[in-house]
């Protein structure tokens, strides 16, 4: 008999894969239909502040997150894990804004195989422009107390990390991924987690989405039905 993943149900196998069930709760259905609406909305931002700058979603993601790496070096590789895309189609959008004048690719000196993306000053300005397309999510979410942003943060930090082990999500350098983040170590529950690099405990408000010294905790063993 087939041992069964305590956190789902065996359906069947596909190649020789096991295809599990997990048998949400209401409660769990109604958190995952609220994260889709959620979704819908910033995709639909997103979308509509592209097309008025004759791009698309995926190449305005492009210019956004390199301006907000500042001056780190990016290349195809990175960006390709960041959005989840192949590399070949990273760098079809790539090259699609380097012809626009918005990017300037070029290699690295000790690999050539290596090719990285920055902004050009055009990039600069277009990116700030379509980095406000959140505004009108952002204003809303303004009207929540500081308390509920802090653990509405938290709270979306921690699924997205469980979403990254269970393989459902790009890699995402962010404070719950870290190696050096110490979970629940401190009993003031405005700064419970600890930064190990820093060493100092972290107020629900310093946890980073991006962290340009992130340096990624392995994955516990047992895939998908670790806990």
């Amino acid at each position: 008999m087939s041992a069964l993943c305590p956190r789902g149900r065996l359906l069947g196998h596909l190649d020789g894969e096991s295809i599990l069930t997990s048998e949400p709760s209401e409660l769990e259905a109604k958190i995952v239909a609220a994260l889709e609406r959620l979704a819908q909305a910033l995709q639909r931002a997103l979308w509509e502040a592209s097309w008025r700058r004759g791009l698309s979603a995926t190449q305005a993601q492009i210019l956004v997150y390199l301006l907000h790496r500042g001056n780190e070096r990016v290349n195809i590789k990175d960006l390709a894990s960041r959005f989840g895309l192949g590399a070949a189609t990273l760098s079809a959008s790539a090259s699609s804004l380097q012809r626009k004048g918005l990017v300037r690719r070029y290699r690295d000196a000790q690999d050539r195989r290596v090719v990285y993306v920055r902004l050009t000053r055009r990039g600069r300005r277009r990116a700030a422009q379509l980095a406000l397309w959140t505004q009108a999510i952002e204003a809303e979410i303004a009207e929540l107390d500081t308390r509920s942003k802090e653990r509405l943060l938290a709270t979306l930090l921690e699924v997205i990390a469980r979403l990254q082990r269970a393989g459902l999500i790009s890699v995402a350098r962010m404070c719950t991924t870290c190696v050096y983040f110490r979970r629940n170590v401190h009993a003031n529950p405005a700064a419970p987690h600890h930064c190990a690099l820093m060493d100092k405990p972290l107020q629900l408000m310093e946890l980073r989405v991006e962290c340009p010294d992130h340096q990624p905790a392995p994955v516990p063993s047992g895939g998908n039905c670790s806990k």
